[in-house]
C-alpha cells in the first residue's frame, strides 16, 4: 500500500481519538484496538477515502458523544457496536494473516501448484473483502441509531473532520 495512504490512516485513527480531547481522555480505545486499527490501514479497498469520509462509525460517534448530544441509551449502543466491530475485524485479520501466510508458504515452493496458488490468491481476496464489508453494517447501524437533528449534527462533524484531515495530509506533504 502507498505510503501516502498509510500516512492518511494513521492520520484518520489520530483524529478518531484526539477530535474531543475530552472524550478521548473517556474513551480512549485498547492497545488491541489500535493495533487492529494499524493493521487495517493496510487494506487495499480504500474503506478511509471512501466509507468513513461519510460514515465515521460508531467509535466515532462515542468521540463525539457531547457535540451530539448523545443520551445513555445510544452511547450504550454505539459501545455495543464497537466492540463488535472490533471483535469482528480482529477475526476477519487473524483470516487475512493466515491467508498471507499460506500463500507465502506456498509461493515459495520449488515448483508450486498452479491451482494452489490461484486458491490461495482468492482466500486473501476473500479475507480483505470480508475485512471491507464487515464494517458497513456497524458504522451504518451507529448512525442509524442517532435522531435526525443528531444526523444532520454528524454529517457537518464528518465534514469538518475529513477537511481537517485533508488539511493535515497536504501540510505533511501528502497531496
Amino acid at each position: 500500500m502507498p505510503k501516502q495512504m498509510i500516512a492518511a490512516l494513521a492520520t484518520i485513527a489520530l483524529l478518531s481519538v484526539s477530535a474531543l480531547p475530552s472524550q478521548a481522555a473517556m474513551m480512549r480505545p485498547s492497545n488491541r484496538m489500535m493495533k487492529t486499527h494499524m493493521y487495517f490501514m493496510r487494506h487495499s479497498l480504500g474503506f478511509a477515502t471512501i466509507f468513513f469520509r461519510y460514515h465515521p462509525g460508531p467509535h466515532w460517534d462515542l468521540m463525539h458523544a457531547t457535540a451530539l448530544h448523545l443520551t445513555a441509551a445510544q452511547i450504550r449502543k454505539e459501545k455495543r457496536l464497537t466492540v463488535g466491530m472490533m471483535r469482528d475485524t480482529q477475526r476477519g485479520i487473524v483470516s487475512l494473516k493466515a491467508a498471507y501466510q499460506r500463500y507465502r508458504q506456498d509461493a515459495m515452493q520449488a515448483d508450486p501448484a498452479i491451482g494452489r496458488l490461484i486458491h490461495d490468491v482468492k482466500a486473501v481476496g476473500r479475507a480483505q473483502a470480508y475485512l471491507g464489508y464487515e464494517m458497513i453494517p456497524y458504522h451504518l447501524k451507529g448512525y442509524a441509531i442517532l435522531s435526525p437533528s443528531q444526523k444532520i449534527r454528524y454529517r457537518k462533524l464528518a465534514r469538518i473532520n475529513w477537511m481537517h484531515m485533508m488539511r493535515m495530509m497536504h501540510n505533511m506533504g501528502m497531496h
